[in-house]
């Protein structure tokens, strides 16, 4: 782990990952009825309990959210606008949150560069996603960035893999 991932203190408790981010994505559905955009949580089957700082993850997961909304196409009276989905998997030891939008994609020269620190890093520049990433590997996760760029099948995929940790008393939801 990085020194700041370990600066970030982490009030974690039994979670629903699936009731948590439900919860963050309705606060921004208005958001996304007013610029016509699909905005939908898929969540698997057989998901655990998660021990996680659910604010943290939430604010991560609605970040990941807002900037998708930045680069989704807005709809018009005669086109509709983009999607985004938040994914939520159980994938064995681990649970997957992947923030899925049909956007222009990232060029693979800037996707190389996401999460790397520079000097004078800025608001605007990034800084968001390496916050993000600190908040996942304070949890003892990973954080992944696929995008394609062709004028057919465009768009980003961010994975955060979250690791499955055993919660004494816990009862996974039905």
């Amino acid at each position: 782990m990085s020194a700041v991932a370990d600066a970030i203190p982490l009030r974690r408790a039994p979670t629903d990952l699936v009731s948590l981010l439900n919860g963050t994505i309705e606060t921004l559905q208005l958001q996304a009825r007013a610029i016509d955009i699909a905005l939908t949580v898929d969540a698997g089957p057989g998901l655990p309990l998660l021990s996680i700082d659910g604010e943290k993850i939430a604010w991560a997961v609605a970040t990941l959210v807002g900037n998708a909304f930045r680069y989704v196409r807005r709809g018009t009276r005669r086109h509709p606008g983009g999607s985004i989905r938040v994914r939520i998997r159980a994938d064995g030891s681990w649970v997957t949150v992947g923030v899925e939008d049909d956007g222009p994609g990232i060029p693979p020269e800037k996707a190389a560069n996401l999460f790397r620190r520079g000097q004078g890093v800025t608001h605007g520049t990034g800084l968001a996603l390496m916050l993000i990433e600190d908040v996942v590997t304070a949890h003892g996760g990973t954080i992944d960035v696929k995008s394609k760029c062709d004028p057919f099948a465009s768009g980003t995929v961010v994975t955060l893999r979250l690791p499955v940790a055993s919660i004494a008393g816990a009862v996974p939801p039905a």
